[in-house]
This record gives C-alpha cells, sequence and structure tokens, in this order.
C-alpha cells in the first residue's frame, strides 16, 4: 500500500508541476488575467471621479463639502489611505488622514513605517477650473506589491500556484490511488482476470502482506457460503476454521508461505459454514514476489475433499477392520493350529502332531547317531480317582500332571497325552541313563502333587524309560520298548521307574491290564456277571412274569433317565438294580404273589418282605456294595418319614436309588393291575410332582419329566428279532463297554466294538452291527473325537440293552428298537 502511495504522489507531482509550468506560460502570454492591472484601472478611474468632483467643488467655493466627501471616501474605500488637494504653486489645500505625511514618505521611497506597514502608491489627477490649470488631486493608495517575500507570496499570481499546488497534489494522488486500485477494491485485479479465476474449480484467495483477503473468486464462495463483500479485507485466518481460535496467525499455510517465501502444499483445513456442517480444504499457497523481489502478498488455492476424506476416513476404517479381521484370522489359525496339535484337556501335544516331531527326531538322530530316549509316564490307580473323587477330580489330576511336565521340559522336547492317563516324553540328546534321572524326577513330582479341592486325593505313576540303544525298529518300536517297562513296573508293585531291558520283549503282555485301563481293586467296582443277571431275571420270570416285565420297563426308564446324570459305568449298575429290585419275591409264596385281587393286611406284611430277601440275594450272588445299597435304600423317603426310619434321607440316599424308586413308581402307576386300571402319563406326572419333595427328590423327578418326555417326543420304534443267545452274547459287552467309555479308552472300544459287529452279523441285527462298525471305525482313528465317540458308544449300548426284553420270555420274540 506503502509503494501504491509514493507511486501516486511521484505522478501528482510531475502533474502539478506541468499545471504550474502551464499557467506561468498562460500568464505569460496574457491568457491569464492579472489582478494587478484590473485594480490599478480601477484606481484610475476612482482618482479621474474624484477630481471631477473636486473640480465642482472648487468652482461652487465647497471647501466643507469636499472635505467631508473625500474623507467619506477614504472610509469607505480600505486601499485609499489619504487624498489631498494641492495648488499649481504646491499649497495643499485640503487633505484627509495626514496625507501630507503619506505623500512625503511615498516620494522619499521610505515606504515602510510604524504606521504603514504596508508600501504606498500615489496617484494624482490635474485639476481644471474655468479651463485653467488650478492645481492637483494628490492620492495615496496601498501598495499593490510590497518589497521583499510577503509581498511575493501575496501576489495573486503566486496564490494561483499555491492553491494549485497543493490543491493538485491532493486531487492527482487520490486520482492516480483509485487507478493503481488503492482505494478501489474490485480493482485490484483485472477484470479479464478476475473473470478467469471465476471458471477456476478450485476456490482461490489473493492475499496482502496482513493475511486480508484482496481478491475471492466465485468457487471459494459458493464452498464457504460466503459473499465476496464479507471476505474482503477479513484476515484469511479469522475466517471460520475449526480450531482457528488456539491457532495463530503464523501457523496458517499462506503465513508460513509469506514468512519463509516458499509454497506450501496440500495442508487440510476444516471450514465450519453457517448452518454447522463441516468442509475439508485442501490448501496450497504460494508467495507473491514482484519483479523487483519484493513481497506482494500470497496466493493461497482451496480444493474442497471433503467426500475424499470421508472416503478416505471410510477406506481406513475398513483397512483397520480388514486388518482387525486379518489379525483375528492370524489369531484363529493359531488357535487352530494349537487345537490340530494339542490335547484340548492338557494342553500337551496330541498323537498325530507328536508322530510328526517324533518322526523328525529320529530321521536327525539316525542320521547323526545322536541319542533319543523315551518315557513312558502312566499314573497309578487312575480309575479309583474318578470313581472316588469324580471325573472333575480326575481331569484336574491330569491337568496338574501335563503342567508339571511341561514346566520340566523345553522347547526341543516332546510332551504328549498317549491316551487316557497316560503320557509320552521324548528327551532327544539324552540317553537312557540321563532319560532314567529324569524320570525319577517326574515320579517324584507325580507323587508331591496335591489338589486344593481334593486335599485327600494321592497318586502315583509308574514310568518306563527306553533309548535307541536297543535298537528300536522305528518310533513306534521305541514306545512300545518304554511302554513294555510300563508293564513291569506295575507288575512290580507301581510307584516306580523301570528303564527297558532285552528280556522284555520276549514278555507276554495282556493289553487288557496294562496301565491305560485302569485296576479295579475298590470293592465297589467289582464286576457284574451278566449271565448271574439274567439268570435271576429268568428266574423271577418263571415265577411272575408281570414282575419280569415291569422290572425290564424300570430298567429301560431308568437308563433313560440316567441320561447326563450318571456315567456308563454307574448307569450299568442301575440298569442291574432295576432289573433285580423287585427278586426278592421269588421268597414270596405264590397264593400271594400270584393273588388276582388285593391282598389283605396279612399278606401285604409278608409281601413287605421281599425287599429284605432281594437284598440278600444280590448282597450274596454279586458282593457289589453299591449294587446293594441302591436296592436296599430305594425305597427311602426323600424327606424322612417312611416305613422305615433305619434309611437315609435327602441326599445320602444314593443317586441311583432315588432315580430307582422313581422310575419304580412310575410304571406302578401307568401299568395294569388286577384291581384296577393303569392311569395316563400325566395323571403320573401330577402324582410324582405331589409327593416331590416327601417321597422323591424334587430334582430327580424334574430331570425324570423330561427325560420320558423327550423320548417320547422322538417317534415311533422299529420291531426287530433276535435269539436269546445273541441277546446274552450282546448283553455281555454292556459293562465293558460302558467300562472302557468311562476310561476313555480308544484301544478296548475297538476290540468291543469288532467283536459287537460280529455277533450282530452273524444274527442278521443289521441296525447293531452297522451301530457297532461305526464305533470301530471312529475309535481306530488317530483324530477320533470323543465326544462323538460317547455319542456312537451310548447309541449302541442302548440297542444291545434293549435285546434285553427276550429273557422276560420263554422263546424268541420281537425286539423293540428305538
Amino acid at each position: 500500500m506503502i509503494k501504491v502511495l509514493f507511486q501516486s504522489l511521484r505522478l501528482a507531482f510531475a502533474l502539478v508541476c506541468v499545471g504550474v509550468g502551464l499557467i506561468l506560460v498562460g500568464q505569460w502570454l496574457g491568457v491569464v488575467p492579472d489582478s494587478r492591472l484590473i485594480e490599478l484601472d480601477g484606481r484610475k478611474r476612482q482618482s479621474e471621479a474624484i477630481a471631477v468632483n473636486t473640480a465642482t467643488m472648487i468652482r461652487g467655493q465647497s471647501w466643507p463639502a469636499l472635505e467631508a466627501s473625500l474623507t467619506a471616501i477614504v472610509e469607505r474605500d480600505p486601499s485609499l489611505v489619504s487624498v489631498g488637494i494641492r495648488t499649481k504653486r504646491g499649497y495643499l489645500r485640503l487633505q484627509t488622514s495626514q496625507h501630507g505625511d503619506n505623500w512625503k514618505l511615498a516620494k522619499s521611497g521610505d515606504s515602510v513605517t510604524a504606521d504603514w506597514p504596508v508600501g504606498l502608491d500615489t496617484m494624482r489627477v490635474p485639476i481644471t477650473v474655468n479651463q485653467q490649470d488650478w492645481g492637483q488631486v494628490e492620492m495615496c493608495y496601498q501598495a499593490l506589491s510590497g518589497p521583499g517575500l510577503a509581498s511575493l507570496l501575496n501576489h495573486p499570481l503566486m496564490r494561483l500556484v499555491g492553491f494549485f499546488c497543493f490543491a493538485g497534489m491532493g486531487a492527482y494522488t487520490f486520482l492516480a490511488a483509485r487507478i493503481f486500485g488503492l482505494f478501489d477494491r474490485t480493482q485490484v485485479v483485472p477484470d479479464r482476470v478476475r473473470q478467469a479465476l471465476d471458471t477456476l474449480a478450485e476456490g482461490l484467495l489473493v492475499l496482502n502482506e496482513k493475511g486480508e483477503i484482496r481478491v475471492a473468486n466465485k468457487a471459494f464462495c459458493e464452498t464457504t457460503k460466503m459473499d465476496e463483500q464479507q471476505l474482503l479485507d477479513l484476515r484469511a485466518s479469522k475466517l471460520p476454521w475449526v480450531g482457528g481460535q488456539q491457532r495463530p496467525h503464523s501457523e496458517y499455510p499462506w503465513a508460513r508461505a509469506l514468512a519463509e517465501l516458499k509454497p506450501q502444499s496440500e495442508e487440510l483445513l476444516r471450514f465450519q459454514l453457517a448452518d454447522g456442517t463441516q468442509r475439508i480444504l485442501s490448501t496450497n499457497s504460494a508467495p507473491i514476489i514482484s519483479p523487483d523481489g519484493s513481497n506482494r502478498g500470497t496466493l493461497a488455492t482451496f480444493r474442497d475433499v471433503t467426500n475424499v476424506e470421508k472416503q478416505r476416513v471410510e477406506m481406513e476404517r475398513m483397512l483397520t477392520v480388514l486388518q482387525s479381521s486379518r489379525d483375528e484370522i492370524r489369531l484363529k489359525n493359531k488357535e487352530l493350529e494349537v487345537l490340530a496339535t494339542q490335547d484340548s484337556l492338557t494342553g500337551c501335544l496330541n498323537r498325530r502332531a507328536f508322530f510328526e516331531r517324533l518322526a523328525h527326531y529320529w530321521n536327525a538322530a539316525e542320521k547323526n547317531r545322536w541319542p533319543l530316549t523315551c518315557i513312558m509316564i502312566d499314573n497309578d490307580f487312575f480309575k479309583n480317582v474318578n470313581d472316588t473323587y469324580g471325573h472333575h477330580a480326575g481331569d484336574e489330576l491330569l491337568r496338574a500332571v501335563s503342567k508339571m511336565l511341561r514346566e520340566m521340559h523345553d522347547q526341543k522336547d516332546l510332551v504328549c497325552r498317549y491316551g487316557g492317563e497316560e503320557f509320552c516324553v521324548i528327551l532327544p540328546g539324552r540317553d537312557a541313563r540321563q532319560g532314567e534321572r529324569q524320570a525319577e524326577q517326574i515320579r517324584t513330582r507325580i507323587e508331591a502333587i496335591r489338589l486344593p479341592e481334593f486335599p485327600d486325593l494321592r497318586t502315583t505313576a509308574s514310568l518306563g524309560v527306553s533309548d535307541l540303544s536297543h535298537q528300536p525298529a522305528d518310533p513306534q518300536d521305541l514306545i512300545n520298548q518304554a511302554d513294555r517297562c510300563l508293564y513291569v513296573a506295575k507288575r512290580q508293585g507301581r510307584n516306580r521307574v523301570i528303564v527297558y531291558l532285552p528280556q522284555f520283549s520276549a514278555m507276554d503282555i495282556d493289553e487288557s491290564k496294562v496301565s491305560r485301563t485302569a485296576e479295579v481293586e475298590a470293592e465297589e467296582t467289582v464286576s457284574v456277571p451278566f449271565q448271574a443277571v439274567m439268570a435271576l431275571v429268568s428266574a423271577l420270570a418263571f415265577r411272575d412274569a408281570e414282575t419280569a416285565e415291569h422290572s425290564r420297563r424300570v430298567a429301560d426308564l431308568a437308563v433313560t433317565a440316567a441320561q447326563g446324570l450318571l456315567d456308563q459305568r454307574q448307569t450299568y449298575l442301575l440298569e442291574i438294580a432295576a432289573l433285580l429290585h423287585d427278586i426278592g419275591k421269588i421268597g414270596v409264596p405264590d397264593n400271594v404273589l400270584l393273588k388276582p385281587g388285593k391282598l389283605t393286611p396279612e399278606e401285604w406284611q409278608l409281601m413287605s418282605k421281599h425287599d429284605r430277601i432281594g437284598v440278600e440275594i444280590v448282597a450274596g450272588t454279586f458282593n457289589c456294595e453299591t449294587l446293594s445299597e441302591i436296592i436296599r435304600t430305594h425305597h427311602a423317603f426323600f424327606g424322612g418319614r417312611g416305613k422305615d426310619s433305619s434309611l437315609p434321607t435327602g441326599q445320602e440316599i444314593p443317586i441311583g436309588a432315588r432315580l430307582l424308586t422313581v422310575c419304580d413308581s412310575y410304571d406302578a402307576i401307568v401299568s395294569d393291575r388286577p384291581y384296577r386300571k393303569g392311569r395316563s402319563h400325566q395323571e403320573a406326572v401330577d402324582e410324582l410332582r405331589r409327593c416331590s419333595g416327601s417321597q422323591f427328590d424334587p430334582e430327580i423327578v424334574e430331570h425324570f419329566i423330561a427325560a420320558i418326555e423327550h423320548k417320547q417326543q422322538a417317534g415311533e420304534t422299529t420291531r426287530l428279532s433276535v435269539p436269546k443267545h445273541t441277546a446274552l452274547q450282546l448283553g455281555l459287552q454292556i459293562e465293558r463297554l460302558a467300562e472302557a467309555l468311562d476310561e476313555r479308552d480308544a484301544d478296548s472300544l475297538h476290540a468291543l466294538a469288532s467283536r459287537v459287529a460280529q455277533v450282530a452279523r452273524h444274527s442278521g441285527v443289521d441296525s447293531i452291527a452297522d451301530a457297532a462298525s461305526r464305533l470301530e471305525h471312529d475309535a481306530a482313528s488317530d483324530d477320533s473325537d470323543w465326544m462323538h465317540l460317547l455319542a456312537t458308544t451310548v447309541e449302541l449300548l442302548d440297542l444291545c440293552r434293549s435285546t434285553q426284553n427276550v429273557f422276560l420270555a420263554g422263546q424268541s420274540e420281537p425286539l423293540l428298537v428305538e
């Protein structure tokens, strides 16, 4: 702005000089009137008039009137100083205002006195009276031009020149500034340039050195929804930028471009519109440099990238989601890898991953002649842990053992859950002697394991050690050598470490007695011979077929209700208890047992003895306390107040007995009796619920009802036919299948399923044969899922149990297979 003003002043000075020159030339040529000449001419005419008037007054000798007239003229004309009438002889006949003195001063040339600070001009006009020269009229005027600078400055021409210079400088400067655009903001940029700028798609601002807006093109106005007149002279940094209150002017890109004299590119700013919405603008700024190198301002462009930024943000969000998904997939892949290589219960390697890595170690050991040792570990009496403390305790014990093994061995060692309660450890680079020391440490630590939830639980382990010194044929042979050592350790009393010797290869090992099928020593786990059970059932059927059929129905109900409450071994014992719960009726006289009508009180007293008789028969035949206890207590009342006060109450009643009494009561309600008609299922359910809490366990009642109704909704059954000898052979496998399933012994399941399939196929029972074949195939697979094995085994058990109805008749009869 200062430069524009300076240029305007220079142009105005030149124009004023030209104007002054023209005035002087015009004065010299006479074009410009001379006020002094005009004034002098007026004085001449005034003098002539005074002379004529004086001559007339003299003729009439009117001296007083003449004096008054002259005095009045002097007073009215400020330029007229004095007037005097002088005779031809020089006598001053009449004067005004000390004319004589003034005339002398004017004649002497001393025009500056105390009274008259300016000079005097004199003028005289002759007076003719009666055509004779009488004298003259003398007049003293103020000088038209005095001596010195003051007189010069007071000259009209000089005043004209001074006024022209002063007014011309102002007028010409303003005009030049307008021409240069200093005052007209719309003329900073020519119209043709403005039109070109308005055609740009990007917003554009031209800023001066202070960052004030001088030009805003059409695109910027449309983007910001602001009028150009609102923008002009406004600092660009004062526009409603988001966060602009906390941002100093120097941090904006146009201010940095001006300060650093270099362009600033692609900086994003957020502009808030009047309606509250925001636009994202990409800003480019460049300094405007004049030809002389001076800074003239800044040119800033603004590109609306709101949609692009939204798409970028959305894309970044999608990329973040994809990254998260990729990380999640990577994590899931790691989890799948863990699931594919680790045992879900213990976290140790599963058999497939174990054998894959063992093959690598085996090849490396053979190639480099490195030592390689295998340790087989089996928890002693593990089945007793499950039976005594429950499967939860068994799982916790396996987790504790596996955790200890993984902590003892580093990453290069292999720790595998080989099967059930067995673990296998591979020690690369160590021989049998080192392996024996390691195994002894493992044995000691297993013996020291304590579970907080089961403080009384104690456990030991038997360990077998083998290495490559005995030249095993392959990795499996190495494991088999260590497995034989396990058998020797168990035969020698368990809880010890045995190192493989060559003579162990000649030993005859019964696979059913090795550690993976836990040894049964507790009285509660004594096997119940199926042949004896069927013999007693057949004897009962011979005496009272109706009671035998009732017992079979109760057994079926008990097996159905036991699902979800008991394991397969316990379910098998419950089924036997249901079959034999009325076996004491064998000792009741026929006239009472087979009486078609209601019994008398004396007959009821005889009939009540059958419970005690049955307990004695079962206890004497099977020597299984668990079975005997179920039959003895199945008439106990859950809430007490039963007929026999010696029986337990509440949760002290074995769960098998609580299930059996509900099943027995339900079948008694829905079955026809000689003295009454059987009642409906709903009536039986209502009766059970009515007695719930007093006679029956409420939880068992609701579980029983749900299980029975679920079975009823499963659909109709299909009739098959099976001989008694086939039913007996299948029945013999029920307990073994249940036990193998509880022990998670895939090898035993495989062997038993193969045997059942052969029996069923030979007898033409295809449904059982097919189920057994599926179990046989699944149990042989290394990747077998125990949940799938459990479902297949339970299905086979149900089919085998359903064949036992044949023993209630004297010959083969149709069999209901669900």
